[in-house]
């Protein structure tokens, strides 16, 4: 079974104005069949990719970076 088209649904919540039909539209569009397209998750995006990057750790990439959130090689938070 494929995706809803999210392209249409993002376009009726934004003109709909009865509530309930509203949040109905909007269950919707949290209906993940499948695994997003390209240009599905540019639907999505709060951001242009490339904008967060993920700190590369030490050598052994031990550690990772997270929004707002930066561990060292012992585990810390920093």
């Amino acid at each position: 079974m494929s995706n809803p088209d999210y392209a249409t649904l993002l376009t009726q919540i934004a003109a709909e104005t009865d509530p309930v039909a509203k949040q109905a539209l909007i269950d919707q569009c949290y209906v993940f069949n499948e695994p997003l397209t390209d240009e599905e998750k540019e639907l999505f995006s709060y951001v242009e990719d490339g904008y967060i990057d993920f700190n590369p750790g030490d050598d052994q990439g031990t550690y990772k970076s997270y929004v707002g959130k930066y561990f060292g090689p012992e585990g810390t938070e920093t």
